[in-house]
């Protein structure tokens, strides 16, 4: 026997060995285990309810909004009171049921304290502490008697009879039965709904109404449907919870849920939730996001325009020296306008405007004693800047000299290196008369 035959050999009985370790010492049982809901179940909580109404021909539906009434006709299941927030659906409800329309009510969902009160003809009542006692003691008594042994009066088979009567007892006694008028469908007058129903409140119908189908239980009915125009209006002493079981096959439940919305094969039945609406914020975008964008450039224009800025609005233009063209066409527009002897008396303003700053009483002056001042000042020729200043009329040949004579004795005056040896200047401030 070679090495590698070998090893196959024990490796072969160290598995039988394993094989017969883990069959001695292991039981195998199975065991059903719940598989969460998935899907529509998961997120749908009538799923169940509308898989039967599906199977039994009918379209069922639910809903989180009721902006639109359910087509004439089909069947409406109000499992909130949340369509209230919009005032007028009690009356949309109204019309729809008159046209022809089968509402279903639940009296967990409070419809009650809402507008639907006002015409429903159906109304819940508490049951007083003493009948509910009552009955519970019946109820005690009737297990009791059923759980006393029976005597056989001949024998065994008759006590054997007697135990199995007991066994029907005790089973009747655990069952929560309702009775029907008239029977539910053909003739079945009785449900075994399973504890469906709410113990501490019954129904009854206005005075003036007449029911048309009613369960019973004890203390009065659970279930009452009258007809309202051309539709009905169904109300259960239940809680939504009714409609959401994940399990609504056990008991008589879905027998009493298709007799309650009337299930027939192609009608309609709508199953209202809640109401639902989407988020403001998205709603808002949603339906008017030009406004909202237009409105945010104008916030943002508006706080541009009122944000503290670090410089001028608009930048300083440069101090540039008018050039010679522009100087021309304004002197020639002057003209033009006023003639030689304005633009002369001009100049000659000017220049006494500059005199009076820095001669000392040059305006109480003559003539002359002011041409000599600005003469001594300037040093411009006395005679030529008399003529010029006293002139009120000139050619146009002697325009040009004049003007540049007023002109040159102006800007003497005015320039700050210039040195005024006339003793009638101002004096600079620093400078003081020599003792």
């Amino acid at each position: 026997m070679t090495r590698e035959r070998l090893f196959l050999l024990l490796a072969a009985l160290v598995l039988i060995a394993g094989g017969w370790w883990l069959s001695d010492n292991t039981e195998w049982v199975e065991e059903d285990v719940p598989r969460p809901a998935t899907g529509e179940a998961r997120d749908n909580p009538v799923y169940a309810f509308e898989q039967i109404m599906r199977k039994l021909g009918m379209h069922a539906e639910h809903h989180e909004q009721l902006d639109r009434m359910p087509p004439e006709g089909a069947r409406l299941v109000l499992l909130s009171p949340n369509w209230e927030l919009v005032p007028e659906r009690a009356a949309q409800l109204r019309a729809w049921v008159e046209r022809g329309g089968h509402l279903v009510l639940l009296q967990g969902a409070d419809w009650d304290d809402t507008r639907l009160e006002s015409w429903v003809p159906v109304f819940a009542f508490d049951i007083s502490e003493k009948v509910r006692r009552q009955g519970e003691q019946a109820r005690a008594a009737a297990a009791a008697r059923a759980a006393k042994p029976t005597p056989a009066p001949g024998h065994g088979a008759s006590a054997a009879g007697g135990g199995n009567h007991k066994d029907d007892e005790d089973e009747d006694e655990n069952r929560d039965e309702a009775d029907s008028e008239p029977p539910v469908f053909g003739d079945i007058d009785s449900l075994d709904l399973c504890h469906s129903f709410n113990w501490n409140k019954r129904l009854r119908v206005k005075p003036g109404r007449e029911a048309v189908w009613t369960l019973t239980q004890e203390h009065g009915q659970q279930l009452i449907r009258v007809i309202q125009g051309r539709g009905s209006v169904t109300v259960l002493n239940a809680s939504p919870w009714l409609f959401q079981r994940q399990s609504p096959l056990g008991c008589d439940n879905a027998l009493l849920l298709a007799a309650t919305v009337q299930a027939d094969p192609g009608a309609t039945v709508w199953i209202y939730l809640n109401e639902k609406r989407e988020a403001l914020t998205p709603w808002l975008w949603h339906s008017g996001w030009i406004a909202i964008v237009l409105g945010a450039l104008a916030l943002a224009a508006a706080l541009w325009r009122a944000a503290v800025r670090f410089g001028p609005r608009l930048a300083a233009p440069p101090r540039l020296r008018r050039s010679i063209s522009e100087q021309v066409r304004g002197m020639g527009a002057y003209l033009h306008r006023h003639g030689r002897d304005a633009l002369l008396a001009a100049q000659q303003r000017a220049l006494d405007d500059a005199a009076i700053r820095h001669v000392r009483g040059y305006a109480r002056l003559p003539m002359a004693d002011r041409a000599h001042a600005v003469a001594t000042a300037t040093g411009v020729a006395r005679d030529d800047l008399y003529a010029a200043m006293a002139s009120k009329f000139c050619t146009r040949a002697e325009l040009p000299g004049r003007l540049h004579l007023l002109e040159t004795a102006r800007r003497l005056l005015l320039s700050p290196a210039h040195k005024h040896p006339h003793p009638n200047l101002h004096r600079p401030h620093d400078e003081r008369p020599s003792q």
